[in-house]
């Protein structure tokens, strides 16, 4: 079966190519000699390449084989010489074995004798620098005895990593030894040139006699003060002097000659500020504040021109004199702050007064004398343990007792600028902005505090206040209801609008956006009671800082910061749950007033007035909407001048839009006109209703568009009404039996006669009821 199919394959390729090569044409048979000779000499062609490769095969494989042959002698070899060469090193490594070890034991004595050797001689070194200093200060020679104080700490250094405990001990003890030596040597003398120079530069030495020798002096300083840095050990040693701790906080000590030169100072300020001197009175903390504020001041332009260099030249130019200075003389306020806090917690006002002066402190270092933030100051002991509770309990009873005056004030609902029309556009009343003013007031003394913590403790304060304040205009609002329009009702929507104006501003602010981040990531919601916590300060005063929003950020960063929502919104949205009623309250009063008034003019007999040709010469007012038009345009003049500008625009806005129902459903709909009646009624609304709303917008028809096409529809001529009103008919119901029937568009037809907001199937009911149709 085999061979009969791939014979008959055979016979088909064949034929195949007979026809793909000759096809159906009899004179192609002459081409078959050309195509006998082609084919033969491919065939050829074959033959030949077929014989050379049987004859090549079989030399190139004899070669392969006689190569492999060879390399498999080679690798015998090979293997034969390394076993050879593996029984000679094992041979030799058992011969050598025994002077091996005798020279590892020699080795291991020769490198424990070179570590006893280099101990021994930086013991002999350490020996030899003390020796050095001892010299140079026998011989006075202060210099050569720093110099050599250098090399010690060098080989400390040097020393720092190794394992040798006792000799890095004995070293740490040799510098400390002599650097208590030289420090006391050295600060005397500089304590001596200091006095030379009239330090420190208070009042009464500005005004002493200028310094006789004062170039020597100097030079004598500025070699003495760089003597200081060389024995600065607080950067220096491992075993460091530890930082002073304050309220938790760790604060890193002076360098050496800064805190030498603040020595003077401190001893003043003990001296006056406390015991029993009279300036040493707890109700004037500003008199020690105003005292640091005014050395910090003498002392500047000396630090910067004569200290500052001598710092840059030593290689610590990143170290500010002056910062260094104004930071310890405020460490002197903080331990003072400290030591008062315990009697000024039992005094409200006195305490309140002392959380006002620090905060004026700080403030006047961080602006007027660029003091760093992260540096700890007197805010630091404020805001943590019992003064900061303290301070938040006395700042919310302050609070609630501003809040209680303001409300009862006669005035409280009157807004200050009433009679100054560019100011008052919102109409404020004297209650609202004096809240706000308050909350600002809370956030500018909060918003300096260094910790995340503290700062939402007073913002939990704030949000307290606010819903504080909501229950009281609440209640208020309920006394008032009984006149939605009158004045007090107004001022107390004027004063909603108002906080929420104002909350929504600060919640775009970036300061409350930080706010937000610190909130969302804070293990507990802030709360006005919650504990305060604190977090030592590192050595580098590196404070609970909180992570940065750029100052302008776009939506899709502050979703990615988790600031959907702002720390204000729950507020606002109560808030503008109470105006949305109040405006409710309002133009429904209004609407239901208006409504009333508006019984004669529903009732009009639109079908028997006379014909619009006859109307038209005497065509006024409908004397039926005269007292309807009157109470609606008073009282849009009583809430213009009684609402805000966008409250007043949203009521207006809200009453057209009820008027423009109203009138289609309660005076169009239900009512038949004749060609008079419709005159009337389209110059009752377009010359009388719109124009009242025209002094707040240039087009008022807009907002009455329902009942401006109504009027147009009635006011058509009768042919086209009638045309209307069959394509109208034909589109809505015959179109139903008939869907296959062609119909003109209703939509087109209605808005080719300007009929935008009417649907076809409201059209067809104003065309009803006109009587000409």
């Amino acid at each position: 079966m085999k061979s009969e199919s791939s014979s008959s394959s055979v016979d088909d390729f064949v034929v195949e190519f007979l026809n793909s090569h000759f096809g159906d044409d009899a004179r192609s048979i002459s081409k078959a000699k050309s195509f006998f000779n082609d084919v033969t000499l491919k065939k050829e062609k074959l033959e030949k390449q077929v014989s050379l490769a049987s004859s090549e095969v079989p030399a190139e494989i004899k070669k392969a084989l006689k190569t492999a042959q060879t390399t498999s002698k080679k690798i015998k070899k090979l293997g034969v010489e390394q076993e050879t060469l593996r029984h000679d090193i094992l041979d030799n490594l058992r011969d050598s074995k025994p002077m091996v070890d005798d020279l590892s034991k020699l080795v291991t004595d020769v490198r424990e004798l070179e570590r006893y050797a280099k101990y021994l001689s930086l013991t002999v070194k350490i020996e030899d620098c003390s020796s050095q200093i001892q010299t140079a200060m026998i011989t006075e020679s202060m210099q050569s005895a720093v110099d050599a104080f250098d090399e010690l700490i060098a080989l400390y250094q040097s020393l720092e990593q190794s394992q040798c405990a006792n000799l890095i001990h004995f070293t740490t003890e040799t510098i400390l030894f002599w650097n208590n030596i030289l420090q006391n040597k050295i600060a005397t003398e500089f304590e001596d040139v200091l006095k030379a120079m009239r330090w420190p530069l208070v009042a009464t030495t500005i005004k002493a006699p200028p310094v006789t020798n004062a170039v020597e002096v100097k030079a004598k300083m500025e070699c003495l003060f760089k003597q200081l840095l060389h024995l600065d050990l607080v950067n220096t040693l491992a075993i460091k002097t530890p930082p002073s701790t304050l309220h938790g906080l760790e604060l890193k000590p002076l360098i050496l000659p800064l805190h030498l030169m603040l020595r003077p100072l401190k001893k003043r300020f003990i001296y006056h500020f406390y015991g029993k001197k009279q300036t040493n009175s707890l109700d004037k903390p500003e008199w020690y504040f105003t005292q640091i504020l005014s050395w910090i001041r003498d002392h500047s332009d000396f630090l910067q021109n004569n200290i500052q260099p001598l710092l840059t030249e030593f290689g610590k130019p990143t170290l500010n004199a002056r910062v260094e200075f104004i930071r310890g003389l405020t460490m002197l306020a903080m331990e003072k702050l400290s030591h008062d806090l315990p009697e000024l917690c039992d005094d409200e006002h006195v305490f309140s007064h002392l959380v006002d002066e620090t905060l004026l402190f700080d403030r006047e270092l961080r602006l007027t004398y660029s003091f760093p933030t992260h540096i700890p100051g007197c805010l630091h002991v404020l805001s943590s343990g019992d003064a900061f509770t303290k301070w938040l309990s006395i700042e919310k009873k302050f609070a609630l007792e501003k809040i209680d005056a303001m409300l009862s004030s006669p005035t409280a609902w009157l807004s200050q600028y009433k009679d100054i029309v560019d100011v008052d556009e919102l109409k404020v009343p004297e209650c609202g902005e004096s809240f706000m003013t308050l909350l600002t007031t809370i956030t500018e003394r909060y918003k300096p505090l260094p910790e995340a913590t503290s700062k939402l403790q007073f913002l939990g304060l704030q949000l307290e206040l606010l819903e504080d304040f909501r229950i009281r205009i609440v209640q208020v609002m309920k006394q008032e209801t009984h006149s939605p329009t009158g004045a007090c009702f107004s001022s107390i929507l004027n004063a909603v609008h108002y906080v929420i104006e104002v909350l929504r501003e600060w919640s775009e602010l970036v300061f409350f956006l930080q706010l937000q981040y610190a909130r969302k990531n804070h293990s507990k919601p802030a709360s006005s009671t919650m504990k305060p916590t604190r977090t030592s300060s590192s050595s580098s005063w590196s404070q609970d800082s909180l992570k940065q929003p750029s100052d302008d950020p776009d939506t899709s960063d502050l979703t990615d910061l988790g600031l959907e929502v702002t720390v204000f919104d729950d507020m606002i949205n109560l808030y503008e749950s109470i105006r949305d009623d109040m405006l409710k309250n309002s133009t429904t009063y209004i609407f239901t007033d208006i409504q009333a008034r508006s019984q004669p003019y529903r009732k009009d007999r639109w079908l028997s007035l006379a014909s619009q040709k006859d109307l038209m010469p005497s065509l006024g007012l409908s004397p039926s909407a005269c007292e309807m038009l009157l109470v609606l345009k008073g009282h849009l003049a009583v809430m213009e001048t009684q609402l805000s500008k966008p409250l007043f625009t949203t009521l207006w806005q809200t009453l057209a839009q009820k008027l423009n129902k109203f009138i289609l459903q309660e005076v169009i709909l239900p009512n038949h006109f004749n060609d008079g009646g419709a005159a009337q009624l389209s110059f009752d609304m377009t010359r009388n209703l719109f124009p009242l709303f025209g002094e707040y917008t240039q087009k008022p028809d807009s907002y009455f568009r329902e009942v401006k096409e109504a009027c147009i529809l009635l006011t058509l001529t009768t042919g086209s009404a009638i045309l209307l009103k069959e394509v109208l008919h034909t589109a809505l119901h015959e179109k139903k039996t008939d869907p296959n029937q062609k119909t003109t568009d209703p939509c087109q037809a209605l808005h080719e006669l300007g009929v935008y907001k009417l649907s076809p199937e409201q059209v067809e009911r104003i065309l009803r009821v006109r009587t000409d149709v």
